[in-house]
């Protein structure tokens, strides 16, 4: 069965920067407010509202904007609002849609303050936050699932994909040593195609 294609709320080629502002911020802010263990676990939520109901973006260009956020330093949440906001409305829709990303994340540490002193000893409380855990490490495995099928026709970028799962796992690399590495592995193969394109030409 081929999957059905929802028709976009509003005509986004139509909304002025200051519109896609206010719309990235909702849709920062509905997709964070159940991110329990961050803004990866809003990952297929935001995918669907950016490329699929309001078509801000093409699924490729999220994908790559997921992997670079992921790349970078800092908070991969705040890293993907930034960059998706930047792209579709400038550094407007960057503040606005990093406010829809730390916004529920604030608030919901002030309620946690408060109600701190409770959370040890409320089985209820253990109960949910395991529940929330669990949910949350199937979410995040979806997301990779997707990505990993997004990119399964592409040799190099499967190939990065196995040796990044694969690196820290099997020898003493580090997250990040490993991408650095495939970053650099990146560069080679992008210059090398370069070249060939150009001495086939």
């Amino acid at each position: 069965m081929t999957e059905e294609i929802q028709e976009p709320t509003a005509q986004t080629s139509d909304l002025t920067t200051t519109q896609k502002g206010w719309l990235l911020l909702q849709i920062y802010f509905k997709a964070m407010v159940f991110a329990f263990t961050g803004g990866l676990a809003a990952t297929p939520q935001l995918i669907h509202d950016i490329t699929k109901k309001h078509r801000l973006l093409s699924e490729d260009e999220y994908l790559e904007i997921i992997a670079l956020a992921s790349s970078l330093p800092g908070i991969i949440g705040v890293n993907n609002a930034y960059l998706t906001g930047k792209r579709i409305a400038g550094n407007f829709g960057a503040f606005m849609a990093i406010s829809g990303t730390v916004f529920p994340a604030f608030f919901s540490m002030l309620i946690a303050t408060t109600i701190f002193r409770s959370l040890p000893e409320s089985r209820v409380m253990r109960g949910a936050i395991n529940g929330i855990r669990a949910v949350s490490i199937a979410i995040l495995l979806n997301t990779g699932i997707n990505i990993i099928l997004k990119q399964r026709k592409l040799p190099f970028s499967f190939a990065m994909i196995l040796f990044a799962f694969l690196a820290p796992l099997l020898t003493p690399l580090s997250a990040f040593a490993t991408i650095l590495l495939c970053g650099l592995c990146g560069i080679v193969y992008v210059v090398l195609r370069s070249m060939t394109a150009k001495g086939g030409a």
